[in-house]
């Protein structure tokens, strides 16, 4: 007996004879079910229940040889869903009902993270402008309070208290000139807004970091959870910055330096988003290149780590990174000293040099 699965039934054959089938129902949604058992490579019911009625099954697909089927290179008959009372239509709403699915399975946490760290760039851009512009407005009227206070403070006491008289910072040496009753609902309006958005920015990154410390732990420990998110975004996902090498991470975030490089023979990127470390922006120029790719290949065993094996190896990474960095902080000590270039070679008859 051959056994043959369709979009619309199981079927046990015998010479090219349908001698016993089970028709699934003529329902887009219960077709959908099962075409997506088929597609995970489970076996159905149907096909349980039919292997039971003979003795010997042969089976054409490596997914039924679970089951317990023979598997076989004979050329199944083709099946009419018509003689069986299908019509073409009821296909197309399965296979829509399966592309639904499918579209929603697609989307996983990892989308959701990339969407939460575009909103916190969007955000942190908003509050920069919308301080820039409180501080150049309020100014005209109480210059003396930016340099005296942190941002956080300065917009807390203009949303609060708005006009220099009611501060509790002494104003009376200020140059500034008076300030209306307008001007000044519309300046702690600003400034509510202000704090607003800087609230929901921190709400934001709150999110990021609980998220990617549940995709990446170990990259989250090592780089921290910011970079570690952003890395996680660039790459495509978790498996994506796995695959990756360790030179491809460390120019993450650089893609445009590095197109740059290639088209117009500029000097190349030494690192991306990993310059946001305190380890790579904080040492001289002339380490820098060296710490972010010792950094990043560190990143890459963590990734892999996250992806695959799912231990935890932060801390002996961070360990070995943090002896790798020492050793090139030993080894550059001073800046080393660029080749003279030699000078072009002048055309004797005219005096001038010549092109290269």
């Amino acid at each position: 007996m051959l056994l043959l699965t369709t979009w619309f039934g199981s079927f046990l054959l015998d010479e090219g004879t349908v001698v016993d089938k089970r028709l699934f129902p003529m329902d887009p949604n219960a077709l959908a079910d099962r075409l997506a058992q088929v597609e995970d490579w489970r076996v159905l019911d149907e096909e349980r229940d039919l292997m039971t009625r003979a003795d010997e099954v042969f089976v054409t697909e490596p997914r039924l040889e679970r089951a317990g089927g023979n598997r076989t290179t004979v050329r199944p008959p083709f099946l009419k869903p018509e003689d069986f009372g299908y019509g073409r239509e009821l296909l197309h709403g399965a296979m829509v009902q399966l592309a639904k699915r499918r579209m929603r399975k697609a989307i996983g946490p990892e989308d959701h993270l990339r969407q939460a760290v575009g909103a916190l760039d969007e955000l942190q851009e908003e509050e920069n402008v919308l301080v820039e512009r409180l501080r150049e407005w309020y100014g005209l009227h109480f210059p003396e309070l930016a340099p005296m206070v942190d941002t956080a403070t300065y917009v807390e006491l203009v949303s609060m208290h708005g006009r220099r008289e009611r501060m509790p910072i002494d104003h009376r040496e200020s140059v500034g000139a008076d300030l209306a009753e307008r001007e000044e609902a519309e300046l702690k309006a600003l400034a509510g807004l202000a704090k607003l958005v800087a609230d929901q920015r921190r709400a934001v990154e709150g999110y990021v970091e609980r998220s990617i410390r549940e995709l990446a732990p170990n990259v989250s420990e090592l780089a921290g959870p910011i970079i570690a998110a952003r890395l996680v975004t660039l790459a495509g996902g978790v498996d994506d910055l796995a695959r990756a090498p360790a030179g491809t991470v460390q120019l993450l975030g650089a893609e445009r330096a590095l197109f740059r490089h290639l088209r117009t023979g500029s000097r190349p990127p030494k690192h991306g988003v990993l310059f946001q470390h305190p380890w790579v922006h904080g040492a001289p120029p002339w380490q820098r290149g060296a710490i972010a790719r010792a950094f990043a290949a560190k990143i890459s065993v963590a990734a892999r780590a996250d992806a695959y094996t799912k231990r935890k190896i932060a801390p002996d990474l961070l360990k070995k990174l943090e002896v790798a960095i020492e050793e090139i902080r030993r080894r550059r000590a001073n800046k080393p000293a660029r080749p003279k270039r030699p000078a072009a070679p002048k055309n004797r008859a005219h005096g001038r040099r010549t092109r290269r």
